[in-house]
């Protein structure tokens, strides 16, 4: 198994101790496509519906780990999964070499997130990532309405490489006009028509990691887009997951990267069931304590969290 540093961004702290970021490779990267490889990126926020759905999709195309990301700015430690201890932020790609995965489930110093961005765009532009999805959350208060739906904010390449994708052949003598700045996909992953109009309504700010990619994304001239859905913070929130993935199924144009979120929605709704009969115990505790001229301060609480 070779290890080779692919990215590097370092530099060094008020105190003289030298700090880096690279992504090691620890599998052949030959196989990815140059032509058409897309990034899926999911991150700890709002429901952890980004971390979930990623590692949902890992495991439903049969992934395997590509290479990891080392910094000084991500939080020491380990992930325990598949009866394995990994780094908490990992590279995967498909057997078809058409699609890579960025899953992180660890906290990032956000002084330090600009470095781990600079790494990760570099491997990307490097292994000839042609397009960026991410994965994330809304965050909301409370258990989220049944009827959520989630939204897809995409860049204007990413919207021009799809119109360019379906409509070159009504409109070959306006092809220049497309895209005249831009770098044209002519073979984009994504369906335009998946954008609702609506969409162009919302005037937003994506923060943390994973707006910082997105960022970066447009830096470097990457179509990009996010799929968000409202989820409540510190609950993990795998229906929402669900509901990302099927949001990026009618997306997505390639029908084998569509993935079945069956089990998904089943945990989700044994997930919400859970949480509406505590919120209710909760309640009852509550009433009764009040009716026995009890504090609430003398209450007990339920309170999720998550690191």
């Amino acid at each position: 198994m070779n290890s080779l540093s692919t990215a590097y961004s370092g530099d060094e702290t008020a105190s003289g101790t030298p700090t880096s970021t690279k992504i090691i490779t620890i599998a052949d990267l030959n196989n990815l496509k140059k032509d058409k490889t897309i990034l899926i990126a999911g991150f700890p926020g709002p429901g952890l519906v980004g971390s979930i759905s990623t590692s949902y999709i890992i495991d439903k195309l049969e992934m395997y780990q590509i290479a990891f990301v080392e910094s000084h700015y991500i939080s020491p430690g380990v992930i325990f999964i598949d009866g394995k201890l990994r780094h908490p932020f990992r590279l995967y790609a498909n057997k078809q070499g058409n699609v890579c995965v960025l899953v992180c489930e660890a906290p990032i110093m956000m002084d330090g997130t600009h470095f781990v961005l600079d790494a990760v765009m570099d491997w990307a532009i490097k292994n000839s990532i042609e397009e960026v999805m991410v994965l994330d959350g809304i965050p909301v208060q409370g258990i989220p309405d049944s009827d959520r739906k989630s939204v897809i904010l995409a860049s204007e390449n990413m919207e021009q490489n799809s119109i360019n994708n379906g409509e070159v052949s009504e409109h070959s003598d306006k092809k220049d006009e497309i895209l005249p700045e831009h770098k044209v996909n002519s073979q984009s992953n994504f369906n335009r028509s998946a954008i609702e109009d609506s969409s162009k309504k919302y005037t937003t700010f994506i923060g943390g990691i994973a707006g910082g990619l997105l960022s970066a994304c447009l830096s470097n001239q990457i179509p990009c887009a996010a799929i968000l859905i409202p989820s409540s913070s510190g609950i993990p929130d795998p229906e929402g997951a669900s509901l990302l993935i099927e949001t990026f199924n009618n997306f997505i144009t390639d029908d084998k990267l569509k993935i079945e979120t069956t089990q998904l929605k089943e945990q989700g709704q044994k997930l919400k069931k859970q949480l509406e009969q505590i919120i209710k115990a909760e309640q009852e505790q509550r009433a009764v304590g009040t009716g026995s001229g009890q504090e609430d301060g003398n209450i007990s609480s339920h309170r999720f969290m998550y690191g």
